[in-house]
């Protein structure tokens, strides 16, 4: 790049040397256009280049995944995803829970999901069955992966 400014730079200088020692007349009138010319093919020649061999015009680079951050990334969506989770649990059913969230590293896409339920409230002995039971099929449903509901 720094030589094609450097090649317009002297070729419109060159230009402009010329065009101020042309004679006037229809000789001066050829020699400013020749220079024109010559200025519009420096301009040009890149685009010709990349015409004919785009590799070279941008050189290829090789492009790997950063598996450090999509391992970063993955954990983030996960502790998000555990908070909606245990809040969630606490507004429907009135429990308190502890959520892990599973993610995978390549997609973000949901591997397990475990809620131990580390307080029930009030809710009375056979309801813990119903509500662990309720709160796994709406979580399958939701998130469609392996869900574990558990008593902890």
């Amino acid at each position: 790049m720094k030589g094609y400014v450097l090649s317009v730079a002297g070729v419109v200088l060159i230009s402009a040397v010329i065009s101020i020692i042309a004679p006037s007349g229809k000789m001066g009138k050829f020699v400013k256009s020749i220079s024109r010319l010559f200025i519009f093919v420096v301009l040009i020649s890149p685009f010709v280049r990349f015409a004919k061999e785009p590799e070279t015009f941008f050189p290829s680079a090789e492009m790997r995944e950063d598996d450090v951050f999509l391992r970063k990334y993955a954990m983030k969506l996960s502790e998000a995803d555990e908070a909606e989770i245990s809040a969630w649990m606490t507004e429907e059913y009135g429990v308190e829970s502890f959520v892990i969230v599973s993610r995978s590293s390549d997609d973000f896409s949901y591997q397990k999901i475990v809620v131990r339920v580390t307080n029930f409230g009030i809710n009375g002995e056979e309801s813990h069955i119903d509500i662990m039971s309720a709160a796994r099929e709406r979580l399958l449903e939701r998130y469609g992966c392996d869900v574990e509901v558990e008593e902890g």
